[in-house]
């Protein structure tokens, strides 16, 4: 106990400070982004929210939205987060309960993503006691980079950064300090992370990996004992079962399996929207039968995506090269390369899986939403690759002082990450809620609504809602007649099976066109065959 209290005393006056500011820092900058959002922006944030306020009203883990149909639903109400994790919508619920406006909703993430810089503070702690460097970090970490419109509402990208930032963090720490509470707090933070994303098991995956370096290292230097590693297996295990075990349990009374099989089936996808499927099982066979050459095209696209997403978002483009010169030069120093060997097994795990295995959800924004978990580990190394690279500068400018440099560089990539940040801010269209509104004070409360986007339509109506399946006139006709939908609506955005219906160059005497609407919405009248 001594010696940690004479270690945290011996610590600069800044770091004993400075976290207050940097946070305070980012609960304003993400407060100003939160806060110019009237509803969410996108399909999955709408399908969190509307179940975290079925949450908070105590209808519990149900929704009246059914956006896909690989899980094969039976009717309306169905259980909820069958595809995707409960977490942001949990998250939702408990801001719910504070206020039954969409702010309230928002209040978690705010919260999450304002704070972030403190975990960022804490990672780059670990490399560096430069205090610009440190506060470098911590600033590209709060503006966001392309994350800003996506962290401050109900979506896995705030969770998911905190809870695989951890992780990687927990798990540096297991491998480095050799100490059980660290192996168990990585299995909670693992659990957490699966709890928000299904591809957070990759995290407890890299956590098995580092134990096996454990193992290796006892077998060479005997460095724990035998004892020592089986223990901190389980607390690992144990950890994650911790969070992820009332929800196996959950999905077993429910679907009488720990987890569903509709995400496994992404894994054979011959195109994306294919995930809309209705009244097919995406098989093994499909995926082999669209033939080797259009296979391995798809996973060449699925590498090139991959690689652009990691550039562009992971590192904003121009951090790139500062991220790539600290993580080589700092993965050289031995007690830097025991920090950077989870995050370095995980995001060549990540890469792998979302380019090879999982092709075309990762093309989709799965692996811009999973890519959250690097951010603050991403934005560290940028700070320090900053330094590195006004290092080099100096040794062939002689009239360069290194010291003064550093901070002025940083500063100034700090502004171009601010700028690029505000540019990837966009104004939620509002032509949508418009006409979701204007067919929900036509349509009865008893209806179901067949729409591209089910769970924004739900949001604005309280009106159940069905995707449109990716299937021809007779297969959305058979969907419409499962779930007792009554309207249809397409956009430019619509099923290419449905495109002949939408340019009105096909017609079924069972699909009512009712007329256009803001030049791109069409609405028909269903009257399906029994």
């Amino acid at each position: 106990m001594t010696s940690t209290v004479d270690e945290q005393n011996k610590r600069p006056a800044w770091q004993k400070r400075d976290w207050i500011w940097l946070a305070l820092i980012g609960l304003v900058l993400q407060g100003i982004w939160a806060f110019s959002m009237a509803h969410p922006s996108y399909m999955d944030a709408y399908y969190y929210t509307t179940n975290g306020r079925r949450l908070a009203d105590g209808y519990g883990f149900t929704e009246e939205v059914i956006w896909q149909y690989l899980d094969n639903p039976e009717g309306i109400p169905t259980p909820s987060h069958s595809y995707w994790m409960p977490l942001p919508s949990m998250l939702a619920a408990v801001g719910y309960t504070f206020t039954d406006q969409f702010v309230g909703a928002q209040l978690p993430f705010w919260l999450l993503a304002g704070l972030l810089p403190i975990l960022t503070y804490v990672v780059s702690l670990q490399f560096t006691d430069e205090r610009w460097q440190v506060w470098a970090a911590c600033l590209f970490t709060a503006v966001g980079g392309y994350y800003s419109r996506f962290l401050n509402q109900p979506s896995t990208f705030a969770p998911f950064a905190w809870t695989g930032g951890l992780t990687l963090l927990f798990l540096a720490w297991a491998h480095i300090r050799h100490s059980g509470k660290w192996w168990f707090l990585a299995g909670v933070t693992a659990g957490l992370a699966h709890l928000t994303r299904a591809d957070g098991v990759l995290l407890l995956g890299i956590g098995g990996l580092m134990w096996f370096f454990e193992v290796r290292d006892w077998k060479k230097q005997a460095k724990s004992s035998f004892k020592f590693l089986g223990l901190s297996l389980l607390l690992l295990f144990a950890g994650y079962m911790l969070v992820m075990g009332g929800w196996f349990i959950h999905n077993w009374q429910v679907m009488g399996r720990p987890l569903p099989t509709s995400g496994t089936q992404t894994l054979f996808l011959t195109y994306y929207d294919d995930i809309f499927a209705y009244g097919r099982t995406i098989t093994l066979s499909d995926y082999l039968a669209w033939g080797w050459p259009n296979i391995l095209q798809s996973k060449i696209q699925g590498v090139s995506m991959a690689a652009q997403t990691f550039i562009a978002v992971s590192g904003l483009v121009f951090l790139g090269p500062f991220i790539a010169w600290a993580w080589i030069k700092w993965g050289r120093q031995r007690d830097k390369w025991g920090l950077l060997r989870p995050l370095t097994w995980y995001v060549l795990a990540l890469f792998l899986a979302m380019s090879l295995v999982f092709t075309w959800p990762g093309q989709r924004g799965g692996l811009l939403h999973s890519s959250a978990a690097l951010w603050t580990w991403m934005m560290t190394l940028a700070a320090g690759g900053i330094g590195i690279a006004v290092e080099w500068a100096a040794k062939r400018l002689k009239h360069w002082q290194p010291e003064k440099a550093k901070p002025i560089f940083a500063g100034l990539f700090v502004l171009v990450a601010l700028i690029i940040s505000f540019g990837t801010l966009r104004h939620s269209e509002e032509e949508e809620p418009l006409f979701f509104q204007q067919v929900g004070e036509m349509a009865p409360d008893t209806a179901v609504v067949m729409s591209g986007n089910a769970p924004a339509f739900y949001y604005f109506t309280g009106i159940k809602s069905i995707s449109v399946p990716n299937e021809p006139v007779d297969g959305m006709l058979e969907a419409a007649a499962q779930f007792n939908a009554t309207y249809l609506i397409l956009d430019e955005n619509r099923p290419r099976p449905l495109a002949p219906l939408y340019e009105g160059t096909e017609a079924s005497p069972y699909v009512e066109y009712l007329g256009e609407y803001f030049d791109r919405f069409k609405l028909y009248k269903l009257h399906p065959p029994e």
